[in-house]
This record gives C-alpha cells, sequence and structure tokens, in this order.
C-alpha cells in the first residue's frame, strides 16, 4: 500500500508537469521587458523596420529613418543586436548623412548575410534633388557596411524580400520599387547577393490612379508575391476620396514576368483634412512559407475607418492570394473609445501569427497617447489570443521632441530652393508608414516600434513567445528524473538567494532632470551577466551613500522618493520583480525593463556616490 501510495503521488507530480493530450493546455503569451534599441541620442526615430539572421536566432537587424543631418532632414540608420534584443549596435552611413534619406528597408540571405537599402536624396546633372535607392550589405550581421550599390534615382517606397526556399531561385533579392511619372510599379533583382541588380521590371502602372508597393513575399515554391495599394492621385479629388483597395500580383519565374492583378479588399480611408488622415498607413503582410499545417497562407492586417474609431482589422488567404477571407478585428473587444492603429504582421517558423498595434485604450480620449499591443493565432488566423499590452509606457505622440522641427532645404528644379519645416509630430505622428515585426530562428516574435514615452520616438523592442509552454526550460524549477522502467520521480530544485552583486551589470537609460525641483529620474536596467537564471524577486539596495574611500559628501546625500520599501537614503530597496515583465527569470546576457529611480537633489553640482548590493535567487546545486 505504501508503495502504491508513493506511485501514484508520483504519477499526479508528473500530470501536473505533462498535461494528458486529450487536454492540451491553452497557448499562451509570454511578453518580455521592453528595452530601448535607439541609444543614439535624443532625436525622432520613425518607420522602424526589422529582420532576422535565420543562422543566428540571437542576431536581429532594425533600421529607422532619424532626424539626424546636421544641416536638417532625414537620414536612415540601422541597429544590430547580437544577444537576442538586448543590446544594439547603430551604424551611420555617410550617404544617408550627406545628402538625407528615407524608407530604410533590412532582410537576411539565407546564409546569413545583412541587407540594408534606402532612399538617398542626391542631386541629378541638373542640380535636382532626386530619390536614389542605396543597397548595402554586411557580411557580419550589421557590424559593418560595404559600400552601396547605387540603383539609379527617382525611385520611392523600395520593398525588399530574399528567396529562403531551396528552389530555383533560392537566395535571388528582390526589391519593389514605386518608379517614373506615371507612378509604375517595378522590381529590382539580384543573384549573386547583392553585389549587382538587374531592373526595374516594370509591373503595372497606375494608369491615371496612383499605386504604391506595400510589401513583397516569397512563397515555399520561390512564387513572389508583390501587394500594393491605389489612391487618387488627383490632388483635388483626393480631398474627398474615402475608398482604397489592396491588391496583389505574382511571378512564377523570378520576378520576370508578373500576373493579373488580384484585389485583396476595399476599406474606407480619411480624407487628407481628416484628423485620422495619419493613422492610415499601408497594409501590413506576412506569408507562411515554412510550416506544416498553414504553409503558403497569406495575412494582412490594415487600419479600417468604418467604425467610429478606427480599428485594425485581419484578413487570411488559404490559396496563395486568390481569395480572402472576410476581414474581421484582431480584437473584438477593444473599447468603443479606443484608437486603433499601425498594425504589423509576421509568422514564425511554427505558423503561428504574431500581429502588433497601436492603441489608444485606457488613456486620453484626444488621443495624443498610445499603447503598443500585441495578439497572436495559433490556428492560421481564425482566431486570436486575447490581446497584451507590450508597452510599459504610454507614448506621447505630441512630446517636445516630436514637436520639434528639423528644417531642410532642398531644390525640386534647377534654379529654386525650398525649405521645408518637418518635425516628427506633423508628418510622422503615427510614428511612420510602417513598425517593424520579425520571428527569429526560434520562434520568438520581435517588435520594433517607435514609442515616445521620453516624448521623442525611439526605438524600442522586447520578445514574445507564443505557444503551449510559459517559460523557457531554462526556467523551470521542477526535474522528471526516470530512475529505472516504469518509475519517475519529480525532484524539485531548490533556490538560494545570494548576492549577486558583481553579476548584475547596471544599465542606464536616458535621465531628465527638473531644475525648478532638483528632480533626478534615472531609469536604471540590470542585466545578467552570469551563466545561469536568475529568479524573482531580484533586490536593489542602497547601501550607504559616501564618495571616496569612506563617507565624502554624505552631507550631500540626494532623497530617495520612490523607493520600493519607501526608505529615502540608506537601507532603501528596489524590487526588479515588476521588471522582468511575464519572465519569471533573468536569463543569461538577458535585461530588465528600467526601473525609474526617482531623487531629489540636495546639490545638484555635488551629489556623492551611491553605493549598492544586489540580491536574487539561483538554482541550488548547478
Amino acid at each position: 500500500m505504501k508503495m502504491l501510495s508513493i506511485g501514484l503521488l508520483c504519477m499526479s507530480a508528473v500530470a501536473s508537469l505533462f498535461p494528458a493530450r486529450n487536454h492540451p493546455p491553452d497557448p499562451k503569451m509570454i511578453i518580455g521587458p521592453n528595452i530601448l534599441a535607439s541609444r543614439d541620442g535624443n532625436f525622432p526615430h520613425v518607420e522602424l523596420m526589422i529582420a532576422a539572421n535565420p543562422k543566428n536566432k540571437k542576431n536581429l537587424l532594425g533600421a529607422a529613418m532619424t532626424m539626424t543631418r546636421a544641416d536638417g532632414g532625414l537620414a536612415c540608420k540601422t541597429y544590430a543586436t547580437f544577444d537576442g534584443g538586448y543590446s544594439w549596435h547603430d551604424s551611420v552611413f555617410l550617404e544617408q548623412v550627406t545628402f538625407g534619406g528615407a524608407d530604410p528597408q533590412v532582410a537576411f540571405s539565407p546564409h546569413g548575410t545583412a541587407y540594408f537599402a534606402a532612399l538617398a536624396r542626391v542631386k541629378d546633372e541638373h542640380g535636382r534633388t532626386r530619390s536614389a535607392l542605396h543597397f548595402y550589405r554586411s557580411e557580419d550581421g550589421g557590424r559593418s557596411w560595404s559600400r552601396p550599390a547605387d540603383l539609379g534615382y527617382s525611385y520611392d517606397h523600395p520593398q525588399i524580400a530574399v528567396d529562403h526556399t531551396v528552389g530555383h531561385f533560392a537566395g535571388r533579392i528582390y526589391i519593389g520599387v514605386l518608379y517614373g511619372r506615371d507612378y509604375s510599379l517595378g522590381v529590382f533583382r539580384s543573384d549573386d547577393d547583392g553585389h549587382t541588380f538587374v531592373g526595374p521590371v516594370k509591373v503595372l502602372d497606375g494608369k491615371g490612379i496612383g499605386v504604391n508597393v506595400s510589401t513583397l513575399m516569397v512563397l515555399s515554391d520561390g512564387t513572389l508575391v508583390m501587394t500594393y495599394g491605389d489612391f487618387q492621385i488627383d490632388p483635388a479629388k483626393r480631398k474627398t476620396a474615402r475608398e482604397s483597395s489592396a491588391w496583389l500580383v505574382t511571378s512564377k519565374d523570378g520576378g520576370v514576368t508578373f500576373s493579373t492583378p488580384t484585389k485583396i479588399a476595399t476599406s474606407n480611408t480619411p480624407a487628407d483634412e481628416d484628423p485620422s488622415f495619419r493613422l492610415g498607413t499601408f497594409h501590413a503582410y506576412a506569408a507562411d512559407s515554412r510550416s506544416s499545417r498553414y504553409r503558403d497562407r497569406l495575412y494582412t492586417a490594415w487600419t479600417d475607418f468604418n467604425s467610429a474609431k478606427p480599428r485594425v482589422v485581419f484578413s487570411y488567404s488559404a490559396d496563395a492570394g486568390k481569395s480572402w477571407k472576410e476581414p474581421k478585428p484582431v480584437d473584438a473587444t477593444a473599447p468603443e473609445a479606443a484608437t486603433q492603429f499601425q498594425p504589423a504582421v509576421a509568422v514564425n517558423e511554427q505558423g503561428i501569427v504574431g500581429v502588433m498595434w497601436f492603441d489608444t485604450r485606457g488613456l486620453k480620449n484626444d488621443d495624443s497617447e498610445y499603447h503598443a499591443f500585441f495578439t497572436a493565432s495559433v490556428d492560421g488566423g481564425e482566431s486570436f489570443l486575447p490581446p497584451a499590452r507590450l508597452s510599459s509606457a504610454p507614448s506621447l505622440r505630441w512630446g517636445g521632441g516630436n514637436l520639434a522641427y528639423s528644417p531642410s532645404a532642398w531644390a525640386p528644379s534647377a534654379g529654386t530652393q525650398r525649405i521645408t519645416f518637418l518635425s516628427a509630430a506633423q508628418r510622422f505622428s503615427n510614428g511612420g508608414d510602417y513598425m517593424g515585426l520579425t520571428a527569429d530562428a526560434g520562434g520568438v516574435f520581435h517588435p520594433f516600434w517607435a514609442d515616445g514615452r521620453t516624448g521623442t520616438f525611439q526605438a524600442w523592442t522586447s520578445l514574445v513567445r507564443v505557444g503551449l509552454s510559459a517559460e523557457p526550460l531554462a526556467s523551470t524549477n521542477a526535474v522528471l528524473t526516470l530512475t529505472g522502467p516504469g518509475a519517475a520521480t519529480v525532484v524539485q530544485q531548490e533556490r538560494s538567494e545570494v548576492s549577486l552583486t558583481d553579476k548584475i551589470q547596471l544599465v542606464m537609460d536616458p535621465t531628465t532632470y527638473d531644475p525648478a525641483t532638483r528632480e533626478l529620474q534615472l531609469p536604471i536596467r540590470l542585466k545578467n551577466l552570469s551563466d545561469q537564471p536568475i529568479y524573482k524577486p531580484i533586490t536593489v539596495q542602497v547601501k550607504v551613500f559616501g564618495s571616496g574611500m569612506g563617507d565624502l559628501l554624505k552631507d550631500k546625500s540626494p532623497l530617495i522618493l520612490n523607493a520600493t520599501n519607501g526608505q529615502p537614503r540608506d537601507g532603501a530597496t528596489f524590487d526588479y520583480s515588476s521588471a522582468l515583465r511575464d519572465l519569471e527569470a533573468l536569463e543569461p546576457q538577458g535585461q530588465t525593463e528600467a526601473m525609474v529611480w526617482r531623487f531629489k537633489l540636495t546639490d545638484p553640482l555635488r551629489t556623492p556616490d551611491m553605493h549598492i548590493n544586489v540580491t536574487g535567487f539561483v538554482l541550488r546545486n548547478r
């Protein structure tokens, strides 16, 4: 009887760890800490893109338009990470700084070569400012870049796709462009890893109705899919135009010839003078070219204006774009007063669809603030999980940094010059025409969005795991041990609280200081320098204030205004458990979100050092 009881106990413990196959657990979304990717200055970053290296799940490449030119205007930059999104390296491009630029695009080859394409505002032989298309390569994941391939000028809105299949066109690079006075759509292609290009091959022209490239995608058999939207080209008619349609064409021969267009959907759009005008962006698309169950299913999301407030809706095609499901909201639970806009879509290798968008729910009704939200579908777009908030602080669309002008001078024709008054809030109040979302080689989603929590759009990111497991294996504290035929024992690994002062690095985000109140706000992240997970609670304690070898300047110690335990000076503690978001543990090389430490300075010119100690929990007997 005793042996039977032990056996039943073990079986019960095992069952709690491994649910029965006929009752699978509900899918879960695990959202990690918000990470500031752009640490290059307090200027707006808009129109973000991101791509994942198929050969290295820790290597991601982002890009943004930035207001960084010394003489005003925009320049594109890239941001590369090699630790899964926790720290980022930014790159400056001479041609972008010299001429200015727009419309950044990033991608990877099947072998891990990084690609970056962008427009550059060069002057032609007649002194006119034109939009040249430059293409760059990086063989080290985005740390350094080649000189650009110059594809010529008079192009707009480039979009890039790479064939990651094993078919006849494997590795081929495609760049879709808008060009010419007749608003033609064309496609460049490269078969030598981006060293040279052919094109553009003309796909179609607007024929009096404007068209613009939305996205390029490649299906599992190498079929190239090019999507585009139409719009009213006549400025007078555009003021009252209320409809726009999304279309696609395909190429079975690697971008040499194209099919006749197929309509995806027609939707209402706001007029130019409508306050919602800047919320109407391009359709976002993704293609599932890897999973077994939903392979070659196409997905799209866009901002719909049929309701009193804009809503993000979603549709999919199960027949490679020939027909599309009736659009439906990605989030039917949205409050009536909320505005939704700026969707992005991605598919991971398991066929899970992720959708990100901006949402004003719970914030001011004047739409001056927004949060980033995320949801996912594990059944091919038929249904979505309850949405979760990505951003840990609201973005301020009309913040001071976004309202600051970055004027630029340019020459539309010989003998003329103009000064364009441009601010991020004026032209990019939605963060730009698109946001970034990708899935890495391990299936983790990486959103990359324009976040204005400081009053200036910066590039922020996070990680989202979607599936049946709430945590990575390293974060569990239960181990199943097989001791013999039919025998199983669950060993509960205990955790010990230890000092982590030499295993944690403090990472500082940009600070703010108010001279009137003498309040200093210091955002501090914790980075795990060890080779093992660190479990909650993770606590930082202020031991003492004092510079030099003793208590120099101790009488100038600031007051701590928001310690977790309420202490104002020595002995104050900050609990970083909430800064891990949904994660149970801080993984090796991982970072928490920034907790903002608030101080009231005694003397703004003389503040002593702050001595700290960090404690947390690790598994015993590792």
